[in-house]
């Protein structure tokens, strides 16, 4: 192996250890809520109007108003805005951005407004693959539908299966956390 196949392997090595041990960590902390009843207000379920970004034809995201039953808690409104986005539409004309069976696992907020949302597919190690296109829509329309509904999110972070990927389908650059992109709109 050379030098410089081997470094890559090692940073890519560090990279996976490093993105565990944050998840790790924020993992284990207690969530943070605004505003001073916070116990009793993250409880409490009502329903909010959200605009969840579907891929829609002609390589960009369509938004799609949904009123979601959640609390206060920013880690609750971004577990259902992305449950509903994995959901698929109502609208015609619509795509769901994953394919059927990808689920929601763990939700995470950081002080600084970094949202990290881990999905999963069952029996599949690699998220699905596609064109440059497709894996635009299909991550922007999670890192749209949070960074533009819930103002506590400001940054998303897409983990697959518990691990940040350099990139989904080899497209983009998902080693950073991504902030929303209104030019697909």
């Amino acid at each position: 192996m050379s030098r410089r196949a081997a470094s890559f392997v090692l940073g890519l090595a560090l990279a996976l250890l490093l993105g565990g041990g944050l998840w790790w960590w924020l993992s284990g902390r207690p969530s943070r809520h605004v505003g001073g009843a916070a116990g009793t207000a993250a409880q409490k379920s009502e329903p909010v109007s959200f605009n969840l970004y579907f891929p829609a034809a002609g390589g960009g995201l369509r938004a799609e108003s949904r009123a979601l039953q959640v609390s206060q808690d920013p880690k609750d409104r971004i577990r259902k805005v992305v449950e509903a986005l994995l959901a698929g539409p109502k609208a015609p004309g619509l795509a769901r951005p994953f394919p059927e069976g990808v689920t929601l696992g763990s939700v995470l907020l950081s002080p600084d407004g970094t949202a990290y949302v881990d999905l999963h597919w069952q029996d599949h190690p690699d998220p699905p693959s596609g064109g440059s296109t497709e894996e635009i829509q299909r991550i922007y329309s999670v890192v749209n539908s949070i960074g533009l509904d819930v103002p506590q999110a400001s940054r998303v972070v897409l983990l697959w299966n518990g691990l940040q990927r350099e990139t989904f389908s080899g497209h983009l650059d998902l080693s950073v956390p991504l902030v929303p992109e209104r030019g697909l709109l």
